[in-house]
């Protein structure tokens, strides 16, 4: 009998589950959202909260035993430089699971992890945006030649009586097929 159970197996061994919840993530603080079975996303809800507690430290200590977990440095950087910074004035509650439903093919139950700081937009694009454009001279169409309707060129073509053949398709090359032979 497994008295309080602190750790949903979830039918994997432990290097299994461990490797699983490092790459999901991974990939939470790389997309700051993500859709996955419901289980697993309450089980990486834990581990994604004890993993941002940690980055807001901002100590030697908490950057090893972070990025001895995660094992990608992109990721543990954007961690403790962003994603720390957004909830350093917040005790708990750094990401929200939203159930979606039935998966099509399985029925397994799907949910979206997602932080709940989103990232703010940046405003350097926006003002580049907000500059007035130079005007520049609008370039004129060149004048074009007015070009006689089709009638009126064959009949200046008729009157001149110099008529092309009309053009015909090739005939395709025929395919060599060998006959049968009669056997004698």
């Amino acid at each position: 009998m497994r008295h309080q159970n602190r750790v949903k197996k979830m039918n994997r061994t432990k290097s299994h589950r461990k490797a699983l919840f490092m790459n999901l993530a991974n990939a939470l603080f790389d997309h700051e959202s993500i859709k996955t079975t419901n289980p697993k996303a309450m089980e990486l809800k834990k581990v994604a909260d004890r993993l941002i507690t940690l980055a807001k430290k901002k100590d030697l200590h908490s950057l090893r035993l972070v990025f001895a977990f995660l094992r990608d440095k992109k990721v543990v950087r954007k961690l403790f430089t962003d994603i720390g910074d957004r909830y350093a004035a917040i005790n708990g509650g750094y990401t929200r699971v939203v159930k979606i439903g039935l998966r099509k093919g399985d029925a397994a139950p799907m949910a979206i992890i997602e932080l709940t700081q989103k990232k703010e937009p940046e405003k350097g694009p926006e003002k580049a945006k907000a500059k007035p454009k130079k005007e520049t001279k609008a370039k004129e169409p060149k004048e074009k030649k007015e070009k006689a309707p089709a009638k009126k060129k064959a009949a200046a073509k008729a009157t001149a009586g110099e008529e092309k053949p009309k053009r015909t398709r090739k005939p395709k090359a025929e395919k060599k097929t060998e006959e049968p032979k009669a056997e004698e």
